[in-house]
């Protein structure tokens, strides 16, 4: 669900009793049964056919040498709350032509949904995970309860779950970015794991959620967007984020991880650009494999 505008159709189904992640549950489709979806489009819900099934894009190390190369641009200056950071793809622009951002919620009104971003574990690194967070536009000010749902797989492709190696939910804190955008305010919702649920991960492409939470009937009509990622360099990012690689669970509009980018993409209606790559990001701690 590509927000343009912050017309949103509300529905009526209550989230309040979901368990675990829950959309995969809730999605009842598979690649053979992806359903026309229902996006939102300069202030109106569109329909349109999900594009044809796409072909899974092969990782292999040149492409990786080239996202390295062009998301180079000095040292890395994450923001302090990535501490200690492991990945973050970069702060949203709001001046950018592309901006955009795409549903990422669990709420109270309406139907949950989640934005799956990748990142890379390098050659030679063994990473241990102990928090993630995403950069959420909204016009709400805090999560009811103070916490996100969060998820790290692998194997994601156009209709492809790929396989869940962890996920949960955890306490979370929402703090303003300092940033805005079409009568939003950016907030930062970040959760800590504990010792028992940190994960370990070895060199490879992964993709991560960090799903803001607000079920309480206080919530009202609050939702969150994960904010784009469009400058090159990424601002401030650290780690490398494949571009246009992140895709969009939207089990209510029959989006079964539907690709965020392009012409047929979840955020088509921006002219086929945006939602390249998302402001998210992972802490913990890097070693050499060989320790």
């Amino acid at each position: 669900m590509c927000y343009l505008n912050r017309t949103y159709h509300l529905l009526s189904t209550q989230i309040n009793n979901l368990t675990g992640l829950g959309l995969l549950e809730m999605a009842n489709c598979s690649v053979s049964s992806v359903r026309p979806s229902t996006f939102k489009n300069g202030g109106t819900r569109m329909h349109r056919a999900l594009a044809n099934k796409m072909l899974l894009i092969a990782v292999a190390a040149l492409p990786f040498c080239e996202l390295a190369l062009s998301q180079s641009g000095g040292q890395a200056t994450p923001p302090a709350y990535c501490h200690p950071c492991l990945f973050y793809g970069g702060d949203f622009d709001a001046s950018n032509p592309l901006a955009d951002a795409l549903a990422n919620s669990f709420n109270y009104y309406g139907a949950p949904y989640a934005v799956y971003v990748p990142f890379y574990v390098p050659n030679g690194q063994i990473w241990t995970v102990k928090g993630l967070f995403s950069n959420d536009l909204s016009t709400g000010s805090f999560l009811d309860p103070q916490r996100i749902k969060w998820s790290i797989s692998t194997g994601i492709g156009a209709g492809n779950a790929g396989t869940v190696i962890a996920q949960g939910e955890t306490p979370a804190t929402l703090t303003p970015t300092g940033r805005s955008w079409d009568g939003m305010t950016e907030y930062t919702a970040l959760g800590r794991l504990t010792p028992e649920t940190a994960v370990t991960l070895s060199t490879g492409v992964y993709w991560m959620t960090a799903i803001p939470i607000c079920t309480n009937p206080r919530c009202g009509e609050t939702d969150f967007y994960l904010s784009d990622v469009e400058d090159i360099p990424a601002p401030n990012h650290k780690g490398i984020q494949p571009n246009d690689d992140s895709y969009l669970l939207a089990p209510s509009d029959g989006g079964f991880f539907v690709p965020t980018w392009g012409s047929s993409g979840a955020c088509a209606g921006n002219g086929g650009g945006g939602c390249d790559k998302f402001s998210a990001g992972l802490l913990g701690y890097a070693r050499p494999t060989s320790q």
